[in-house]
C-alpha cells in the first residue's frame, strides 16, 4: 500500500477474506479506518467449538488453518477449502500468497 501513497483504507472481507480483513485491522490500525467482516466467524468462542459447530479443538488450531504461514499449511486450507484442490501448486506461489495477499 505504501507504494501506491495509500494512507488510510477501508477494507471488506467475506468468509475467509474476512479473517484477512481482521488480519489486516489488527496489524494495521492506524491505515484501516473501516472494516467489515462477513460469513467469517471471527468471533467463534470455546463453546462453539465445544458445541461441534467448527471442527477444530481450539482456536488457536482454526487460526493456523485459516492463516496459513507455511506453504504446507496453506496447502491444508487448499484442501479445507475446494472441492478439488489443485494437485500441484509449486511452494514459490504459496509463499508469495501468503506474503502478499496475508500482508506478512
Amino acid at each position: 500500500m505504501e507504494v501506491n501513497s495509500v494512507k488510510r483504507m477501508r477494507v471488506v472481507g467475506l468468509s475467509y477474506g474476512g479473517f484477512v480483513a481482521y488480519s489486516l485491522a489488527a496489524q494495521f490500525k492506524e491505515m484501516v479506518e473501516r472494516v467489515v467482516i462477513c460469513c467469517a466467524g471471527v468471533c467463534l468462542e470455546e463453546k462453539d467449538l465445544e458445541d461441534g459447530l467448527f471442527p477444530v479443538k481450539s482456536l488457536e488450531e482454526a487460526a493456523e488453518i485459516l492463516l496459513p504461514q507455511t506453504p504446507e499449511k496453506m496447502k491444508e486450507l487448499m484442501r479445507f477449502t475446494f472441492v478439488k484442490p489443485p494437485v500441484k501448486t509449486p511452494n514459490c506461489i504459496l509463499v508469495d500468497f501468503i506474503q502478499v495477499i496475508l500482508v506478512i
